[in-house]
């Protein structure tokens, strides 16, 4: 990583004054097409995360019974299931069993203090009034919560919900198995590259089908229609380093939290379309991350916990540097002034740290320790050589926060000490660097979840979004378990409303559906399958129909199907090498994942986790 010492905020914006978006023609509504849909739907959901979950949950909740949701990746979920799951929602049950006050007044309030007053009103309104409506959803849906609500940075009151899972796949895998079981159906590997548009509404995408985004390539184009419209909840793009040199030009230099596929194509096809953009220069940094571990990793998990029950230094003068539980982007640009005091020879990176007692119940802990993010020093002079840090005023320091916490010396900087946890060895303590985390802009919309035409100002028919993909909730800067709670509260408005846009329009798009296939259609891949190998002992005596259901239509085989030749995930795991991490229990997906996301007939398998974290499984073929 390239040393930080120039790196504020300042100096980004005086950079971002000589850049600018496209403007004019890439504004430019696109024109009507006139060529049939492959097929339609009642309803197509782009992005499978938690606003496209809530979304289809919304509109399934209000009668619609035919709903596609398209995901470009080979898993679902996107950065939905790679969050902590966090859930900032006031006057939640939780909240108001423990006799917790609150208000969505306070939470108004707290946003737009983080968000430095450019939040649009409506919009923060809208989602504080409305959180709490998402609990309905989240209890259908079977989704598992601690008994205990937490404070993040920036929030009044502890207000946060954590799921048992530790993991937004705690959340992303219940919605996801109870919309697949009433009917929701979910397609990967398919990534919409335009809105197709009739009469100034939108009526379809365009997807290139079997998408491997690791090279960019597919092997066909399909359009797709849907007569409730589109909903967008493909979240941010912070992985797309080009469109951020475009906005952010030094940030595009920063390490990103998002999942790979966290990219700009559906950003830059709503931009076409003609759809407002709001705040695109807008980023979240995350205060918590290390640059130790890759995006944020589990080591971010820990430093929530660390900020609230520990404290964080300057390793150059061994003093504390901000309020640990003060606002993301408060953090953050306090970690910058850190960052700029390094040299060309050394970052000084800055250091958090709490006390064994806090390690026992904080998230993220034991995978940061075994991945050597977090380390454990027995004494404070062991933590003070560690990171060079002068031993005597550490020393007093480490005394000053603990009269702080003993209620006997005012905190300068003000921290809420919710747990008031005195500071002794043996110390466990990270390196810390801010990495973009979170897109703050997107596109416009109101209220309703609609989108906004930038030729008019009004709602474009047949056009919703959800989630990272739009801006203005948050304003400036964001709230810590905020981003979970916006998606599921405009995905949820995005169902409902498209659902009853649904009902205006009737059955128009049937009139120009394709007929299902016959298997002959599929003659054009026939060079290349025969080229594949076949890798079941069995493979000369099996017919396609011993994988695959539907003879009209390709589909990938289910999980069960593969289950039954091969028993089930439980026996699966015994022919595991013990040497290796079980690969089918995972924390962002559980073992609900299909089998064919990794595993397949006709090309090499391939190995998921290695996109993110260092692994070797023995058997693995």
């Amino acid at each position: 990583m390239k040393p930080l010492s120039s790196f504020s905020r300042r100096n980004f914006l005086r950079t971002l004054a000589a850049t600018g978006l496209a403007s004019g023609s890439a504004f430019a509504a696109p024109s009507p097409t006139a060529q049939p849909f492959n097929e339609v739907h009642d309803l197509v959901i782009v992005g499978s995360g938690f606003a496209g979950l809530s979304a289809a949950y919304a509109a399934l909740k209000a009668g619609v019974k035919d709903i596609l949701i398209l995901d470009k990746m080979e898993a679902f979920g996107g950065n939905s299931c790679l969050c902590g799951g966090l859930m900032s929602v006031p006057l939640n049950p939780k909240q108001q069993k423990q006799g917790i006050k609150d208000s969505v007044d306070l939470m108004v309030a707290d946003m737009t203090k983080a968000g430095r007053g450019f939040n649009h009103p409506d919009l923060a309104r809208k989602f504080a009034e409305n959180a709490v409506n998402i609990c309905p959803m989240l209890d259908e849906c079977g989704v598992q919560l601690m008994d205990k609500v937490i404070r993040l940075g920036g929030h009044s009151a502890p207000r946060t919900m954590v799921p048992t899972a530790a993991s937004g796949g705690g959340i992303v895998v219940p919605i996801h198995n109870w919309l697949k079981k009433n009917g929701v159906q979910f397609r990967n590997r398919s990534q919409v590259i335009d809105l197709l548009m009739q009469d100034g509404k939108v009526t379809g995408v365009l997807v290139n089908c079997d998408y491997n985004w690791k090279d960019g390539t597919s092997k066909k184009e399909q359009r797709i229609g849907s007569r409730g419209g589109i909903v967008v909840a493909t979240g941010g793009w912070g992985q797309d380093k080009d469109f951020i040199k475009t906005t952010m030009p030094v940030y595009s230099l920063l390490e990103c939290t998002s999942q790979p596929g966290a990219t700009a194509e559906m950003l830059k096809a709503l931009l076409k379309s003609g759809c407002l953009p709001s705040m695109l220069d807008m980023y979240q940094l995350g205060p918590w991350a290390s640059p130790d571990e890759k995006g944020a990793g589990p080591g971010s998990f820990f430093a929530d916990y660390a900020f609230a029950e520990g404290m964080a230094v300057n390793p150059k003068t061994g003093r504390r540097f901000m309020n640990e539980l003060a606002d993301r982007r408060t953090r953050a640009d306090a970690e910058l002034n850190v960052l700029s005091e390094s040299t060309p020879d050394k970052i000084n990176y800055p250091i958090v740290f709490c006390g064994e007692k806090t390690t026992e119940h904080a998230e993220g802990f034991k995978a940061a320790y075994r991945d050597k993010t977090v380390f454990r020093y027995e004494t404070l002079a062991d933590l003070a050589k560690a990171y060079d840090i002068p031993l005597k005023a550490l020393q007093q320091q480490v005394d000053e926060y603990n009269k702080i916490v003993a209620g006997t010396l005012k905190d300068p900087f003000a921290k809420p000490l919710d747990v008031k946890q005195t500071l002794k060895a043996p110390f466990y303590a990270m390196r810390l660097t801010p990495k973009l985390h979170y897109c703050m802009g997107g596109i416009a919309v109101n209220p309703r979840s609609e989108v906004l035409s930038t030729a008019t100002l009004a709602p474009i028919p047949g056009l919703y979004a959800a989630g990272e993909v739009t801006g203005g909730v948050h304003g400036m800067d964001r709230l810590g378990g905020c981003s979970s709670v916006d998606c599921m509260v405009f995905g949820l408005e995005a169902g409902r409303n498209a659902a009853a846009y649904l009902k205006t329009q009737g059955n128009k798009h049937d009139k120009i559906l394709y007929s299902a296939l016959p298997c002959s259609a599929f003659a054009a891949d026939a060079p290349v399958l025969a080229g594949m190998p076949m890798k079941h002992s069995m493979a000369a005596q099996m017919q396609c129909s011993t994988c695959h259901d539907n003879t009209t239509e390709f589909t990938k085989p289910s999980t069960q199907k593969c289950e039954s030749c091969h028993g089930p995930m439980a026996q699966i795991k015994t022919k595991a090498n013990p040497q290796d991490k079980y690969p089918h229990q995972s924390a962002h997906y559980g073992n609900t994942v299909d089998c064919v996301v990794c595993h397949s007939e006709h090309k090499a398998s391939q190995d998921l986790c290695s996109n993110c974290h260092q692994t070797q499984w023995t058997n693995f073929r």
